[in-house]
């Protein structure tokens, strides 16, 4: 009960982003599935699952890009997605995007 009580919350988080004007594409939202919270051991790799989303909710075939902004804690592939955690102490933040919709920011925490 209580992980499919934080996957609805992250679910919910995601769906915020349907507020903002859709991509030519029709996408309005980035789905990004994972239980909080998320933890990287120094040296270990992660990679979310995510999805572009329709105003109906259904899959629209789509380019996803990642990002961070804290390239020194973690590097992250921008095609794939996958989280390599660089230090290990602190926490990093990881964002998927689509054009110019972007997800929330996800913090991971980085452990030794």
């Amino acid at each position: 009960m209580k992980r499919r009580l934080a996957l609805c919350v992250v679910l919910a988080a995601a769906a915020a982003c349907s507020a903002l004007p859709a991509t030519g594409d029709g996408i309005v939202a980035l789905e990004i599935r994972f239980s909080p919270p998320l933890t990287l051991r120094l040296g270990q790799t992660l990679t979310l699952p995510a999805r572009a989303v329709n105003q109906q909710g259904d899959s629209v075939a789509a380019e996803i890009r990642w990002g961070t902004p804290d390239t020194a804690a973690v590097a992250v592939d921008s095609v794939t997605g996958a989280i390599l955690a660089r230090l290990g102490t602190g926490t990093a933040r990881v964002q998927a995007h689509v054009g110019t919709l972007h997800s929330d920011l996800i913090s991971i925490t980085l452990q030794p």
